[in-house]
């Protein structure tokens, strides 16, 4: 049986470098933004990260959750693996606009492998800025390394491709990174006129179909499946689909999960069953003492001699809070029967 836990990751930045531009405090009515991304939210993207509505050290986005980090001034629009980045994932225009500024050519590569010295300065990587009417701009960061199809001084409108998600800049995993901003200030599209200590938003700087696929979601699944070993964070992220799926004779059979926004005193347990019913595997983690921005849960068996018996093999997965169950997801695994030999 096993089991992982990762820490919050620290994303992105401004497309010239240096700290986010402060938070709009005044209400700004400004257009109704689309979605920059093309993806079906809560679906094949996820929301990982919101603006960070606390000034001070602490953090918290505008539905007082702990889904941003200090001084995190966009929104993080996150894919579910390297996967979709492989298979392409474009950005959008949010609105109708002139390209400000782009810049193109950074290697896509996590700062877990190079550091964030090497991205110094230029920590939104592959991105752009388009500018809108009255004083309003879009900035898109992480674009895949190449990707870029606007240049500078070009008009473009809503819903026209900018480029495509990928893992440039500074960032751990494959997103897209928008920030909104007003005469050079931050605003949170979720809650473009935030009232000091409120929780949630009757405002919103989405149009109405944007709007309604974004609406805040607790506890996200980002994905699930099974493997043939023990895979750690990384591997996960850039599994190829299908690959690792175990049969009648892997050395292992391993269930895992990952989630994105876990809050204090959530308790996971994860539980492996073979097709008969009975459990050959559980593992229950211990309730939270912080939020945990994601998370990695696996729970395995090693493969019996005669090998694994044909069959639906099951996993199990919930979440419980105050003793009340918040979240649960099933999933399950197909072993076929293994050939008679001649």
């Amino acid at each position: 049986m096993i089991s992982s836990r990762f820490a919050p990751f620290f994303l992105a930045w401004a497309l010239l470098g240096g700290m986010p531009a402060a938070l709009a405090n005044e209400g700004a009515q400004g257009p109704r933004f689309a979605l920059p991304i093309d993806c079906v939210p809560g679906a094949s993207c996820f929301v990982q990260n919101y603006v960070d509505h606390d000034p001070s050290p602490a953090w918290r986005d505008y539905a007082c959750g702990a889904r941003t980090y200090d001084g995190h001034d966009g929104t993080d629009f996150r894919v579910p693996s390297m996967a979709a980045v492989r298979a392409g994932v474009a950005v959008l225009a949010a609105a109708d606009g002139v390209v400000a500024g782009v810049r193109d050519g950074m290697t896509d590569v996590s700062i877990r492998e190079t550091g964030k010295e090497a991205v110094k300065n230029r920590e939104c990587g592959n991105g752009l800025v388009l500018r809108h009417a009255d004083g309003w701009e879009t900035q898109y960061c992480h674009l895949a390394q190449g990707s870029v199809a606007v240049r500078r001084g070009q008009t473009v409108r809503a819903g026209e491709r900018l480029g495509l998600v990928g893992l440039s800049g500074l960032t751990e995993f494959p997103h897209l990174h928008l920030t909104i901003r007003r005469q050079g200030k931050a605003v949170d599209p979720f809650a473009p006129a935030p009232v000091a200590g409120a929780c949630g938003s009757g405002q919103t700087l989405w149009d109405a179909a944007t709007a309604q696929a974004l609406a805040y979601r607790r506890r996200v699944l980002l994905n699930h499946g099974f493997s043939d070993r023990a895979l750690t964070m990384a591997e996960v992220e850039n599994l190829p689909p299908d690959a690792g799926r175990p049969n009648g004779q892997s050395s292992a059979l391993v269930a895992w999960v990952r989630m994105i926004g876990l809050e204090p005193g959530d308790a996971a347990r994860l539980t492996l069953r073979a097709p008969d019913g009975t459990v050959i595997a559980e593992r229950l983690q211990p309730a939270l003492e912080r939020a945990q921005a994601q998370s990695l849960s696996l729970i395995g068996r090693k493969r019996p001699a005669p090998g694994w018996p044909a069959g639906t093999y099951r996993a199990e997965y919930q979440i419980t809070n105050a003793g009340q169950t918040v979240f649960s997801q099933a999933f399950s695994l197909n072993i076929a029967a293994e050939a008679p030999a001649n």
